[in-house]
């Protein structure tokens, strides 16, 4: 029983090695950058170009990613220099992360193939403010910091289209909870566009 048993997974892994291919891909996507503070006036959104570069595995239907991804910079600005407080200022917000995704895709009889996936990342979100206070007769200047590396979370579907041997044409959409920094949310979400090339 146990040598049958043994038999039967070594099959098993020459079979799912035998239909197991290697993969890289790069893509550039168009998204929305959103920062949602406690404060409505504090919360940021922006619309930036990101870039993602990945290396995963396939088995049959399944995909396995591990992937950089560049989300951009939220810029901001402010002029309270009519009210009382009179405080100028800028800041940004910049987040980078290493995700890790598992896609499935459709073994449907057609040339575009659709797929879902799921997506966890460890994301670096950095955050700065530089003011100036001009309430007072000599002008105050301030400078705040903070980041955080959180655990995000995110869902992804689209299709692709296999526009030579061994390289594909992919396009999605995604929606990803990036994690908080200084109290303050950050999301994505937006749609890619990208190549896939398999060994």
């Amino acid at each position: 029983m146990k040598k049958l048993l043994a038999v039967a997974l070594g099959a098993l892994v020459v079979s799912a090695t035998a239909n197991a291919n290697w993969y890289v891909q790069g893509d550039l996507g168009y998204s929305k950058l959103k920062v949602s503070a406690s404060d409505s006036e504090a919360s940021h959104k922006k619309s930036v170009f990101e870039p993602r570069l990945s290396v995963g595995y396939k088995i049959n239907e399944l995909r396995f990613a591990l992937d950089y991804t560049h989300y951009g910079k939220v810029k901001y600005a402010y002029d309270n220099s009519a009210s009382e407080e009179k405080t100028v200022g800028k800041g940004e917000y910049k987040v980078n992360g290493i995700g890790f995704s598992t896609f499935y895709d459709f073994n449907v009889d057609f040339p575009v193939k659709p797929y879902v996936g799921v997506r966890l990342a460890l994301n670096k979100i950095k955050w700065n403010d530089n003011a100036v206070d001009k309430s007072d007769r000599v002008a105050t200047y301030t400078s705040e910091s903070a980041s955080s590396t959180s655990l995000g979370y995110g869902v992804l579907a689209g299709a692709s289209y296999e526009v030579a041997p061994q390289l594909s044409l992919t396009g999605g959409v995604e929606y990803n909870r990036l994690g908080k920094v200084d109290d303050d949310k950050v999301n994505q979400y937006g749609v890619k566009v990208g190549l896939r090339y398999e060994f």
